[in-house]
């Protein structure tokens, strides 16, 4: 649920020979939230990679942190002629959904979509002062607080000014509730083995992060037995890449500039 600021700090740190395209999905940072009364899917985000691609109608490589990484692994393996290269921070698959929980994940969701869009129709989000804005930054996240200068980095596109030192938060909040592809790591590996990533693909790890090795470890395991990819581990947390960019960049440049021979 950030948004194209979370990579200014790292880019600096990354050859000027490439063309960095940051993109804001729709509902985050400055970009149109989605029509009213339809969930928002995975899919949709999918529909959106694809149009970014007809857009600059050439092959690129794909750098994605979190979400952004798992819709990008996952255009790669159904688009594969427009990918170069796939670089994950913290990031391994869209998380699974195990067949018990299907009817609990896809009913739940939707509940909370409705709740939350009623919730909000009408009704003015709340503001805050500038430094009351920083601190839900930094510190209201899932995988734990970043630090100052990373929430500095995700400021400007994450509020939108409404009075003198009031801000409101540009995030559409039924995001929250947004549904993944139904399936499991079965199904995961299964569609890797029929449908493999043929690109080079990089993950880069945080050793503390808690967002997703835990859950994936089996399809860690089959990922790294690939001669494609490659695993590093970083010391940091699930947003290493915004708090320390010094420690992702090194191995990202080695990436980057890899030409031929072996990974």
């Amino acid at each position: 649920m950030d948004n194209a600021g979370s990579l200014d700090r790292l880019i600096t740190y990354l050859p000027n020979t490439f063309y960095y395209v940051a993109v804001d999905l729709p509902g985050h940072g400055q970009s149109s939230h989605f029509p009213p009364h339809l969930p928002i899917h995975t899919l949709n985000y999918l529909l959106v990679y694809k149009y970014i691609s007809k857009y600059y109608g050439k092959k690129y490589v794909i750098l994605g942190h979190s979400y952004g990484g798992q819709i990008g692994i996952l255009y790669a393996q159904l688009y594969p002629d427009c990918v170069e290269k796939v670089i994950m921070l913290d990031t391994v698959s869209i998380f699974p959904v195990s067949a018990s929980y299907f009817k609990d994940y896809i009913s739940g969701n939707l509940e909370d979509f409705v709740k939350t869009e009623e919730k909000l129709l009408g009704k003015q989000p709340p503001s805050y002062t500038e430094e009351e804005a920083l601190h839900k930054l930094q510190n209201g996240r899932n995988y734990g607080p970043i630090t100052r200068a990373a929430a500095v980095a995700l400021f400007p596109r994450s509020v939108k000014k409404v009075g003198n030192d009031q801000y409101q938060f540009t995030l559409d909040q039924r995001i929250k509730h947004a549904l993944n592809l139904t399936r499991d790591i079965r199904y995961i590996i299964e569609t890797l083995k029929s449908n493999p990533l043929q690109c080079p693909v990089l993950f880069i790890l945080g050793k503390k992060s808690t967002a997703q090795q835990v859950y994936l470890s089996s399809l860690i395991q089959y990922l790294k037995k690939q001669k494609n990819i490659r695993f590093k581990m970083v010391e940091g947390n699930h947003d290493v890449h915004n708090n320390n960019p010094e420690r992702v960049a090194p191995h990202i440049v080695k990436f980057l500039l890899w030409k031929k021979g072996k990974l």
